[in-house]
């Protein structure tokens, strides 16, 4: 659920993620061409940020860029509220990686979310590819559900991330590069075919306190 989620959410319901969920972090964050997700992260519905241009760099031999999702522990004693958990873990999961190759076709998106959220995913993952743009960094959940009525719940979290996006043939990050942060997110998720799925996601960004 991502910076880079955060900016593909931004351009889709603005929409973040993880959706940038950082769904990476960079200043696409508005609904501007992409090298601006969460983002992902998650991969995604609207985030705060300040707009931003690539740079372009000569290519150079580096190392290709990866980006991990982290979950650090939450406690609950309600069997629905732990698979929503699983099911918000597990889009965050799917959209770092699908992020880390900017693979818009990777299985597991369509299987973590629906739309609008996977559309926005997708398209934004897309624009990325095509400019040689992966995703890079940890991001580490602390989601909470809030509330759960019939088949909608909606998660809190804050996620603490060290993502970037980056052009893959140099290894080099795509400016403006800012330094890890708290980032407040908030997620609908829909029950569908018997299983949760990350519909919708706002992040806004440096917003929350460490691990709340």
């Amino acid at each position: 659920m991502w910076r880079a989620m955060k900016r593909s959410s931004e351009q889709a319901m603005q929409h973040a993620w993880l959706w940038r969920l950082r769904q990476a972090r960079r200043g696409r964050r508005q609904l501007g061409p992409t090298a601006c997700a969460a983002v992902a992260g998650l991969l995604m519905a609207s985030c705060g940020g300040s707009g931003g241009s690539a740079v372009s760099h000569p290519p150079t031999t580096g190392v290709k860029p990866t980006a991990t999702s982290v979950s650090a522990p939450t406690t609950t004693t309600d069997p629905v509220g732990t698979t929503v958990l699983q099911a918000y873990r597990a889009s965050s999961a799917a959209f770092e990686q699908a992020l880390a190759t900017a693979n818009p076709a990777d299985p597991a998106l369509a299987a973590t979310m629906v739309d609008p959220q996977l559309q926005s995913v997708k398209a934004n993952l897309l624009a990325d590819q095509r400019q040689g743009i992966v995703g890079r960094g940890t991001v580490t959940l602390h989601p909470k559900v809030v509330a759960i009525s019939g088949s909608t719940a909606t998660v809190l979290d804050c996620a603490y991330s060290t993502t970037e996006l980056a052009y893959e043939a140099s290894g080099k990050p795509v400016p403006p590069v800012t330094p890890p942060e708290n980032d407040g997110i908030r997620a609908t998720l829909d029950l569908t075919g018997g299983s949760w799925k990350l519909a919708e996601q706002t992040v806004t960004e440096g917003s929350c306190a460490p691990g709340s």
